[in-house]
């Protein structure tokens, strides 16, 4: 992995091998030997060049520019709530089934008690005739409560599975954003490790090359040779 952050010309991560510092350079020039014949002694002119010293220019502290994840399932319904959502409203929807069913069957016995009611003024006159009639009412009349009851619980079976199919669409859009939110913030993590131990890095390269600077001296200046006889070994 390159680093943004890497010194031009020399690396946090290179060997420790390539990142020494070049000792001073010394260049020495001997003049060519001279025979004369006085005096008895040359003395031979040295040269030294001054040390070259490398200087050492510190790197830029890098700056984390990199903003949190912004929240996914801010503002929404967690899978909890809206399974207490559900309960509570199947709850509600089967008491308010059981009060129309209740109302309807007590509707249809009140009818059948006025029909019940007629037919006795008229059982004299119209005894077979009414109590066939009766025995017909009673049955389009429980046929029709039972008609009302069903479509009630049709009708409330088409809402429980709107309501169930709106929750498990709720709960899967949660459960993606979660998904979503929890993988930026994993991304953001490491992206902070990464920054954290670069920058850790980069301080103690730093403070690796001051001190090497630090520690450069000047080699020690060669002495120049005594005076020595013609023909005497240097």
């Amino acid at each position: 992995m390159t680093s943004m952050y890497a010194t031009p010309g020399a690396s946090m991560y290179m060997p420790a091998a390539q990142q020494t510092i070049a000792a001073p350079m010394v260049e020495t020039v001997m003049a060519a030997p001279v025979t004369t014949v006085s005096p008895s002694y040359v003395q031979a002119p040295v040269a030294v060049a001054a040390p070259v010293v490398e200087t050492v220019m510190a790197a830029p502290v890098p700056q984390f520019n990199v903003p949190p994840p912004v929240s996914k399932t801010a503002g929404m319904q967690s899978a909890e709530q809206l399974d207490a959502e559900r309960i509570a409203y199947e709850k509600a929807l089967a008491a308010q089934l059981k009060k129309q069913s209740d109302a309807a069957l007590q509707e249809a016995s009140i009818k059948k008690q006025m029909m019940e009611q007629t037919a006795k003024k008229q059982l004299a006159e119209y005894q077979l005739q009414i109590e066939e009639q009766v025995k017909m009412a009673c049955l389009q009349i429980d046929q029709e409560a039972q008609n009302l009851i069903n479509g009630l619980k049709e009708a409330a079976i088409t809402q429980q599975t709107a309501r169930e199919e709106q929750g498990a669409i709720a709960s899967a859009s949660y459960m993606k954003a979660k998904a979503i939110e929890d993988f930026g913030m994993k991304s953001y993590n490491l992206q902070k490790t990464w920054f954290d131990k670069e920058a850790q890095l980069t301080a103690e390269y730093q403070k690796v090359m001051q001190t090497g600077s630090r520690s450069v001296n000047t080699a020690a200046l060669p002495q120049v040779p005594g005076a020595f006889s013609v023909g005497q070994t240097i």
